[in-house]
């Protein structure tokens, strides 16, 4: 089961006339994937090649389990024909997928202020990591509710394939009331 929701890794890859092609850097983002997540993406497309030049960018789509990924390649080194490139997962799937894993939810106003209730924050954790992973978590509960304030954050707990892992939730944006949510889930089981 994938559960990293976010995460960034890198490789190297050799370089003509001062780029390396697109399906170069589709092939080795696909490879560095695999690796830090244990399987590599259905499919990867980059739209343009990537100069060989510290910190050009090109950005990509990455498809696991039928829900599309962007993705940001980043140069970190070039030395000589060789490139050091970075690979940026976004944290919310691309627009136009059936299944949308971070529905923003109204605030409601308590007695500490607006939040969102600890229910809704597990309802959309767990969506999103369904969303992510193409499986859903056998549980994700959240001790608190999340306030309705740009970088809140709680923490959650998520139980997956026997193990317990901890789930860092922030609060991306609040617009009109609408609260936009990242789930970060931790690297190690707890305990």
């Amino acid at each position: 089961m994938l559960l990293a929701v976010a995460f960034a890794v890198g490789c190297s890859a050799s370089v003509g006339s001062k780029v390396v092609k697109k399906d170069e850097v589709a092939q080795q983002a696909s490879t560095a994937l695999g690796k830090k997540v244990g399987r590599q993406p259905d499919d990867v497309t980059c739209k343009d090649d990537l100069k060989a030049e510290v910190g050009a960018t090109v950005r990509c789509e990455l498809t696991a389990d039928g829900t599309k990924q962007g993705m940001t390649v980043t140069a970190k080194s070039v030395d000589g024909d060789k490139v050091d490139m970075d690979f940026k997962v976004d944290d919310a799937p691309a627009a136009g997928n059936s299944a949308d894993p971070q529905p923003s939810d109204s605030a409601s106003a308590g007695a500490g202020g607006p939040s969102v209730s600890r229910t809704e924050v597990a309802r959309q954790g767990k969506a999103a990591l369904t969303a992510q992973v193409g499986q859903a978590p056998d549980a994700f509960s959240c001790p608190v509710d999340l306030p309705a304030r740009v970088n809140a954050v709680i923490r959650c707990q998520l139980a997956a394939d026997g193990k317990q892992y901890g789930v860092t939730v922030t609060a991306k944006s609040v617009v009109n009331g609408k609260v936009s949510m990242d789930f970060k889930v931790d690297e190690t089981p707890v305990g």
